[in-house]
């Protein structure tokens, strides 16, 4: 729907074009209806427009639309005679039935609140804060796992007001502006319009002695000690949830979750590409035209390399199973040898010339 929210909706016969205010056809069934309003009653809905009073009337005017169309007996008497057919034979719009209806499809539509004031308190529990934490562990530590103890700063219940956010000795006081619900109710012709309580912002709650301790928030950090299993194969970036290890709830809420994330040292001996492992292997030229058996420190064990005859320079060697371990999984990763062959820059004089005999015999052929 293109117009603006002040253009009016203007049935020819009688009224109001109750299918147009909706953007449906005549021959419109009820999942069309439903989904139609579901869409403008989003859009137009007065809690997601605070800053246009024209959004109420057109919200309203959606949901009397809704509430016509989708009955039949209301709808076959505004097919035969429009809006004023409806007024003329005592059919009248019930704002508690559109109120009905809309909450229904929406679930409760957290957030947009008791469009009509319904009476329920707003002294809702919350869950507390998340927390986030990064560790870092040697490439040893995410290959065999470990259990570390971590230490952080984390919001608890005030022991001194007991988390009320009261001084001891008082309690949190009804909000007198909203009665303890946390809205306060607006009429606005068919409707009552509801807004978060300037007073106690939505809580319902007022606390006018505030605990000293927790400056009336009732809660306090503290410094505590916890335990985190880390399996292994972890790597870098990878976050363990602890759950209930963040901060305390709100009235009564559940905790907060804990995030550790995971950052993988450098090691010296080994590149980390998921779950294999690159060595670059050092050897000399007699090792790479003669080949030989050499051993290496691998992550768990002394690993054995066999190196070919004729090794050239940036030759890679593959090791299965020498690896990182799989996380969540059975197996290892693989070991991926590159060679580096190290010509000596200032031989000895034996060396030298033992190279000189070795040039002369290929440049005779022998």
């Amino acid at each position: 729907m293109t117009e603006e929210i002040k253009d009016s909706f203007l049935s020819p016969m009688s009224g109001r074009d109750f299918y147009a205010i909706l953007g449906v056809s005549r021959q419109a069934d009820k999942e069309e209806l439903k989904k139609a309003y579901r869409k403008l009653a989003v859009q137009y809905h007065p809690d997601r427009n605070p800053d246009n009073p024209d959004a109420a009337a057109k919200f309203r005017e959606v949901a009397e639309a809704y509430d016509v169309l989708s009955d039949d007996q209301k709808r076959q008497i505004y097919d035969r005679f429009g809006e004023a057919g409806l007024k003329g034979r005592g059919q009248t719009i019930n704002p508690e039935d559109i109120f009905a209806n809309f909450m229904s499809m929406f679930g409760g539509f957290g957030g947009f609140g008791d469009i009509f004031g319904g009476g329920r308190s707003r002294q809702r529990s919350g869950q507390g804060r998340n927390q986030q934490i990064e560790i870092t562990l040697t490439l040893n530590e995410a290959a065999t796992g470990i259990e570390r103890e971590i230490e952080l700063q984390r919001d608890v219940a005030c022991e001194t007001c007991n988390g009320t956010g009261a001084e001891p000795g008082s309690s949190p006081e009804i909000c007198s502006a909203c009665r303890g619900q946390g809205q306060i109710a607006h009429n606005q012709g068919l409707f009552m319009i509801t807004t978060t309580c300037p007073q106690c912002r939505g809580a319902g709650r007022f606390i006018r002695n505030k605990c000293t301790a927790c400056k009336g928030t009732g809660r306090t950090a503290v410094s505590k000690k916890i335990k985190v299993k880390i399996p292994a194969g972890i790597d870098s970036g990878n976050t363990i949830r602890v759950a209930g290890a963040g901060g305390a709830g709100t009235n009564g809420g559940p905790p907060g979750d804990l995030y550790v994330v995971i950052d993988i040292a450098e090691d010296e001996r080994f590149a980390r590409e998921g779950d294999d492992l690159i060595h670059e292997m050092k050897i000399s030229v007699p090792d790479a035209v003669l080949g030989r058996r050499a051993y290496i420190p691998g992550l768990f064990d002394e690993v054995r390399v066999d190196v070919p005859k004729g090794s050239q320079p940036g030759d890679i060697l593959r090791i299965s199973g020498e690896g990182m371990p799989r996380l969540g999984s059975r197996g290892r990763g693989d070991l991926w040898i590159r060679l580096e062959v190290e010509v000596p820059k200032k031989p000895s004089r034996h060396v030298r010339k033992l190279y000189e005999q070795l040039r002369e015999a290929e440049e005779k052929g022998d």
